[in-house]
């Protein structure tokens, strides 16, 4: 296992510090967590919606290749 997300300058750990401290500077702590888990799963959703149709766009291109 690559422990490589948790080395102090990587920059995703210090995106999540950073996150991590505006959550705590609020009382609203557990909405601001329900909005970040809300965001997260719809950009996992888009972009994987995306990947699909990609794919799916260059399943379509293939037969158009003469030598592919």
């Amino acid at each position: 296992m690559d422990n490589d997300v948790l080395e102090p300058y990587n920059p995703y750990t210090l995106f999540l510090i950073f996150v991590l401290l505006l959550l705590a500077s609020g009382r609203d702590c557990d909405q601001k967590l329900d909005f970040l888990g809300s965001l997260i799963q719809a950009t996992q959703t888009s972009v994987q919606s995306m990947r699909r149709g990609l794919e799916t766009l260059q399943a379509g291109f293939r037969p158009a290749r003469p030598n592919a």
